[in-house]
C-alpha cells in the first residue's frame, strides 16, 4: 500500500482507463466526485475527468488493476511531492487583513467539506432506499463509497474528523450509517487496521442497520417508551438485515460484524449474548461507534434525549465501560479527543464556541467557532494551535446558553461527522 506521493505518477488524461487508481489534485469544489482519489470503475468517470480541463492526472500503479493506455507523448514520471497547482486559492486581497484572509480560507475549506459530506450523505440515502428491493445495487454503491473513503483515510497522514455545521447542511443530511462509517474509520486508522479489514468494517458500518427497513416506522419513530413486544420486534432487525444479504457474494466476516453490532462485552447484548472474548475485534469498533452515535443522535426525535458529544463520551467511560472492550474504548476516547467535534465549550476569555474539528497532533487545541448572539452571522473560527493565549476551560450543556444562542444551535438537532484533511492555516 503506497503511503508516499513518490509512489504515484503523472499520465495524460488520454491514457485513463477503467482500473486505474487516480488522484485529482483539485480543490473539493472543483470536481463532482465524493473523494479526490479512487479507482476508475466506468467510462463515465473518465469522461467527467476529461471535462475538467486537466491535461495530466496522477495515478498509483500499486492500487491500479491495469496499466495506462499508450500515449504518443510519454509524460509518465515519478512525482516527488503532491502537486496542488490546480487547487483553487483565495486571492490575497489588499483590502483584507491577514485575519480576514485566514477566515476566508477556513470558510472555503469548510464549505468544500460540507459539499462532499452532502454528496456522500445522498449516496448513503440511495443505499438505504435500494436495500430492500435491490440489495445487490445497494451493496455495489456501498462498496465503491467505502473503498474510496478507506483509501483516503488510511493513506493520508493529516486526517481529521469534522462536525458539520447545522446552519448550512441541515439535519436532513444526517445519516446514522455515515456517522458510524466515519467514526469507525477514524478509530481503525489509530489501530492500524489493514486496508482489507477496514473495507470490511466500513461495509458493515454502512449496512449494519438495513434490517430496520423492514421494521415499521410506528416503532422506529415512536416517542413513548417501547413495549416488550415492540422491543422484541426491533431486535429482529439484526437477523432481518443478515437475511437481506444472504444471497449476495459478501465477505463472511462482514456478516459477522453486522450480526454482532448489538452485542456487549458483559454478555448483555443481542441476539446471542456474546461475551467480550467471543466478539470479533472489528465488531468491538462497530459496537462502540454505534453506541456513541445513538447517544448523541437517538432515533427518538425528542431532542431532550440527545447527549452532547462530551456527555456521550463521559457516560460511556464512567457508567457503561463494562459494555465495551476497554482498550478499544480508550482508543476511541483518545481518537475523538477530550473535546469531541460538536461539543460546546467555554474559553478562558469567557467566550463560548463549538468544536469544529480535531487537531490529531494537539487534541487539547482543536479548531473552534465562536457562538454569536447575532443570528445572521457565523462566528470567528479559531485554530487554537495559533492562539496559545486561549485555553478551553469547560464543556457545557446547551441549556447553559442564552435563549438566542440556544435558538441558533437548535436548528441542528443532529451531530454529523465527516473525514477531511486538517484545515490549512497559512
Amino acid at each position: 500500500m503506497p503511503s508516499q506521493a513518490s509512489d504515484t505518477f503523472y499520465i495524460e488524461t488520454s491514457q485513463l482507463r477503467v482500473g486505474l487508481y487516480i488522484h485529482l489534485d483539485l480543490g473539493w469544489m472543483d470536481h463532482p466526485f465524493s473523494v479526490s482519489n479512487f479507482k476508475l470503475t466506468d467510462d463515465a468517470q473518465i469522461e467527467t475527468i476529461k471535462s475538467l480541463g486537466l491535461k495530466q492526472v496522477r495515478y498509483d500503479p500499486r492500487r491500479s488493476s491495469t496499466t495506462p493506455a499508450q500515449s504518443n507523448n510519454v509524460v509518465e514520471f515519478p512525482l516527488k511531492k503532491a502537486s496542488h497547482a490546480n487547487t483553487e486559492v483565495i486571492n490575497d486581497s489588499p483590502s483584507l487583513t491577514p485575519t480576514q484572509q485566514k477566515q476566508q480560507l477556513f470558510k472555503q475549506a469548510i464549505h468544500e467539506s460540507e459539499q462532499k459530506f452532502i454528496q456522500t450523505s445522498t449516496d448513503v440515502r440511495s443505499i438505504q432506499k435500494l436495500s430492500v428491493e435491490h440489495p445487490d445495487q445497494a451493496y455495489q454503491i456501498a462498496s465503491t463509497l467505502v473503498s474510496d473513503l478507506v483509501s483516503n483515510t488510511l493513506t493520508e497522514s493529516d486526517i481529521a474528523m469534522h462536525a458539520m455545521n447545522g446552519h448550512r447542511i441541515g439535519d436532513q443530511h444526517y445519516q446514522h450509517e455515515l456517522n458510524i462509517l466515519v467514526l469507525s474509520m477514524m478509530l481503525a486508522k489509530t489501530m492500524q487496521v489493514s486496508e482489507e479489514d477496514a473495507v470490511i468494517l466500513g461495509m458493515a458500518a454502512i449496512l449494519h442497520d438495513i434490517g430496520k427497513r423492514q421494521i415499521s416506522d410506528k416503532i422506529l419513530l415512536k416517542r413513548d417508551p417501547w413495549s416488550e413486544r415492540e422491543t422484541s420486534i426491533f431486535k429482529t432487525h439484526v437477523i432481518l438485515g443478515l437475511g437481506m444479504l444472504k444471497d449476495l457474494p459478501v465477505p463472511k466476516k462482514m456478516l459477522t460484524l453486522i450480526a454482532q453490532h448489538h452485542e456487549f462485552a458483559d454478555g448483555s447484548g443481542y441476539p446471542k449474548g456474546l461475551k467480550c472474548e467471543q466478539i470479533d475485534a472489528l465488531s468491538h469498533i462497530l459496537i462502540i461507534a454505534n453506541m456513541y452515535d445513538n447517544l448523541c443522535n437517538p432515533s427518538n426525535p425528542n431532542p431532550a434525549l440527545a447527549k452532547s458529544p462530551y456527555e456521550a463520551l463521559s457516560l460511556m467511560f464512567a457508567q457503561q465501560r463494562h459494555l465495551f472492550d476497554q482498550s478499544i474504548l480508550r482508543r476511541f476516547i483518545k481518537c475523538l479527543g477530550i473535546y469531541p467535534p460538536g461539543s460546546i465549550i467555554r474559553l478562558s476569555d469567557q467566550r463560548l464556541a463549538t468544536v469544529l474539528s480535531t487537531n490529531p497532533q494537539q487534541p487539547l487545541r482543536p479548531f473552534v467557532q465562536l457562538i454569536n448572539d447575532n443570528d445572521d452571522e457565523d462566528g470567528l473560527i479559531i485554530d487554537m494551535r495559533e492562539s496559545m493565549e486561549i485555553n478551553i476551560t469547560q464543556c457545557i450543556k446547551a441549556d447553559q446558553l442564552t435563549a438566542i444562542q440556544q435558538s441558533i444551535l437548535r436548528r441542528k438537532q443532529r451531530t454529523s461527522y465527516f473525514i477531511d484533511k486538517v484545515y490549512a492555516t497559512s
